[in-house]
């Protein structure tokens, strides 16, 4: 309970940080791809994307940490919700997914850092 609440929290100060709060609610950026929380569309350049629910929940939550790496189990943990038991092929499983729709002809956002995990950002803008 005491995580979930510590995730929520880390959520919105994250999501203030990082997001334009519109009239439909937040919309985060990273790059040209743009996600739009109440809506649940996600865009990248002038492409609409078609995400599952469950790669909106795990793009949201890349977004959410722009730049900070985030370990498998950190990511099964927030996302389906148990502790990491070498399922860790799940979330590669996912990524994949992300990154065969975001990242499809553009320059990649979603960057793995080998024995770390994941982060989502934008090389062009460092």
């Amino acid at each position: 309970m005491t995580a979930r609440l510590e995730s929520l929290l880390r959520r919105v100060r994250t999501s203030s940080a990082t997001a334009n709060a519109g009239a439909d609610g937040t919309i985060l950026h990273c790059g040209d791809l743009e996600v739009d929380e109440q809506r649940h569309l996600t865009r990248r350049g002038d492409r609409i994307i078609d995400l599952s629910p469950t790669e909106f929940r795990l793009l949201t939550y890349l977004m959410l940490h722009q730049g900070r790496v985030l370990s498998k189990a950190q990511i099964l943990e927030q996302l389906w919700q148990y502790d990491f038991r070498g399922d860790g092929n799940v979330v590669e499983r996912f990524v994949s997914n992300l990154r065969r729709k975001i990242d499809v002809s553009s320059p990649p956002l979603i960057h793995t850092v080998r024995g770390f995990g994941y982060t989502i950002r934008d090389d062009n803008a460092l």
